[in-house]
């Protein structure tokens, strides 16, 4: 058989017998290397025992690549698996996939609740399977066996019984006494599992539902190396500093009361001048490109959400209530409210686009498992936007929004990276799609067309649009280099077709033409856009978002007239300020300063009162002397105008 070798570095080609095995191939073209985990052999993940049986393509597998790493964590759950089996025999290993974050993997298992001391008992455990180096062999069983083999374990059975069609077989894999149904690929040995930690545990429930058995969750993480696994270790505690969670109380930002309604987040005064600022910089960016702001009712009866699809599709997620003998939904999008705004008048195609935005809240019930803090609530308020244009308008209007886009996340708030998908649909299941094939067409090409002529790198995720449109997703880059999924430009043709709102705007041969929908949000929603950059900034905002903008200390009693006077000051010429006049000692106060974030101190003692100057620091401790309050002023209304992060009073 011929096998051809295709690497970045080298394509070869050499004739085999049939049988051979992937790791022999790999060593025979000099290939092998001991980062090597796995192969690729037309286009198929495989495991490097695999015997080859034709022609065609094989490449290496690195530990250190995307696929690696898959699949190095995939067999640290495996590893995770065996070890509990061998402490607790009665426990049942359910199911343990690979986690994209945290990055890592994780095993649900019918067992006992974990304390500390079970975690670091496993992980042991695993320690030591890991250096026995178990060789992982794989091993094709039909469906019968398979479930003969798994018989004492009844979520293992049901995996079996939905997955393996009868008549079929599938794999398992075995290391030691471990034997897991399980597809693969997996690496070697369990000695490639070398560089990994058990991070956490929590609860979860079969299947997802509550209502379910009670499964324990373990999670953990594996690297190629110890580095790599200690550079992860140490920007997880990095990461826990700057939890927005943590930060949110301790600089007073917002609180959540489960007890009274779990998942539904309350923003005190300052949390409320961080959504303000937020939300007044979009209506800002809203009104330059030509945005009409709008209000809509928090709930619609239900007659409204089964005519736009909700209730068909997205009921077990609505928040319903009955008045006076009838049904009413929470609205859980903000959309059909929009829809009911366009359709109050006729529009002609000169009209077009017509763009409705609205910082609208909407309601969303998320399980109590996955909500956390701001990032997963279950109210949420979106920056939310629908513009109703003519096929031949997509890409200018798509363009528009990218460059909102731009001006958010790259000029104002100095993203380091950001990242553009693009979500196309499956050619080869069209019919799973609503809109023509032409509409399609024309509505991709706009879409790439606007990333293209902006120069903007963006990946193709074919198969992954929703079936009533394509979209760009946009996920931004943090202080810690992790990304988060932003903002959305989503295509509908579905809403707006003659089975829903049958919307219409007259053409120019007087003919009535249905609209494309365009729904975007540029934050996204604003809570979890607040947990994200109160995590980015480690509460450090820059000065036009900071709750509190300047605080003034005294350093005694006698420059208190002279303190509060200049903090008067700053008030009237709307500077967001605080004074701190106690009686603590100067440092002392400067260090509360910092540890409540605040960008600029201004201090004052006796010099500063007899001349009518001021001292300020930043919360780098630079400082500039005796300076005058105006100047300082001027300059701090230049900074928060231009929402500039270089500019800097003390340098």
């Amino acid at each position: 058989m011929l096998i051809r070798l295709q690497t970045k570095e080298m394509q070869k080609e050499m004739n085999f017998e049939k049988g051979k095995k992937a790791i022999d191939i790999l060593k025979s073209f000099g290939s092998l290397t001991a980062t090597t985990v796995a192969a690729k052999f037309n286009g198929e993940l495989i495991d490097l025992e695999r015997e080859i049986g034709g022609d065609g393509e094989i490449s290496p597998i690195d530990s250190n690549s995307p696929d690696g790493l898959h699949i190095l964590r995939h067999s640290g759950a495996h590893l995770l698996a065996q070890a509990v089996t061998e402490l607790y025999p009665n426990a049942k290993p359910v199911i343990g996939p690979v986690t994209e974050d945290p990055p890592g993997f994780y095993y649900d298992i019918r067992m006992e609740a974990l304390n500390e001391g079970d975690i670091t008992k496993i992980e042991e455990k695993m320690r030591e399977l890991a250096h026995k180096n178990y060789k992982i062999d794989r091993r094709e069983l039909s469906k019968n066996d398979l479930v003969e083999l798994f018989r004492s374990n009844p979520y293992k059975v049901e995996l079996i019984r939905e997955n393996v069609p009868d008549g079929a077989s599938s794999s398992v894999y075995v290391q030691g006494d471990f034997t897991d149904f399980c597809r693969g690929p997996h690496v070697p040995s369990t000695n490639y599992v070398n560089a990994f930690k058990l991070l956490s545990t929590s609860t979860a429930y079969w299947r997802g539902k509550e209502e379910n058995d009670s499964l324990v969750r373990i999670y953990g993480t594996a690297f190629p190396t110890m580095d790599a696994l200690k550079d992860y270790l140490r920007m997880t505690e990095e990461a826990k500093k700057r939890d927005h969670r943590k930060l949110g109380t301790e600089l007073d930002l917002f609180v959540m009361r489960p007890e009274y309604g779990p998942a539904f987040p309350l923003y005190t005064p300052k949390g409320t001048i961080l959504r303000n600022e937020l939300i007044g910089f979009m209506k800002e960016l809203n009104k330059k490109y030509g945005w009409e702001e709008i209000w809509t009712p928090h709930a619609f009866k239900t007659t409204l959400w089964q005519k736009s699809g909700h209730m068909a599709h997205y009921q077990e997620n609505m928040f319903l209530m009955e008045i006076e003998k009838e049904q009413y939904g929470m609205k859980p999008m903000n959309c059909p409210g929009h829809i009911l705004l366009f359709q109050r008048k006729s529009w002609s195609y000169r009209d077009l686009p017509i763009r409705f935005s609205e910082f609208g809240t909407v309601y969303r019930y998320e399980r109590s498992g996955v909500t956390s803090g701001l990032l997963r609530v279950r109210s949420m308020t979106q920056d939310d936007g629908h513009a109703f244009v003519r096929a031949d308008q997509i890409e200018s209007e798509v363009g528009n929004l990218l460059d909102m886009v731009t001006e958010v996340f790259i000029n104002t708030f100095r993203i380091s990276e950001v990242k553009y998908k693009l979500s196309t649909r499956d050619e080869k299941n069209k019919e799973k799609y609503t809109g023509s094939t032409e509409i399609w067409e024309r509505a991709t090409t706009a879409l790439k067309g606007a990333l293209d002529k902006r120069n903007l790198n963006y990946d193709v995720k074919e198969g992954e649009a929703a079936f009533y449109g394509p979209k760009i997703d946009v996920d931004v880059r943090d202080a810690l280099g992790r990304y988060w999924q932003l903002s959305t430009i989503q295509l509908d043709f579905f809403m707006a077709d003659k089975d829903h709102f049958d919307l219409k705007y007259i053409d120019e041969n007087n003919q009535p033409q249905q609209p494309i929908m365009i729904h975007r949000a540029i934050f996204g929603t604003l809570d979890r856009f607040l947990g994200v950059i109160i995590e980015h900034f480690a509460g450090s905002f820059p000065p036009w978002l900071s709750p509190v903008q300047v605080r003034v200390l005294n350093i005694s009693e006698g420059n208190k007239a002279y303190g509060e006077e200049v903090h008067s000051n700053l008030l009237n010429r709307g500077i967001r300020a605080e004074g701190d006049f106690s009686g603590d000692t100067i440092n002392k106060k400067i260090r509360t300063a910092h540890g409540s974030k605040i960008p600029y101190l201004i201090i004052v003692g006796d010099k500063e009162a007899s001349e009518k100057k001021i001292s300020v620091r930043d919360r780098k401790d630079k400082q500039k002397n005796m300076i005058d309050l105006n100047v300082f002023i001027e300059n701090i209304e230049i900074e928060i105008k231009r929402k500039d992060p270089e500019l800097n009073i003390c340098k």
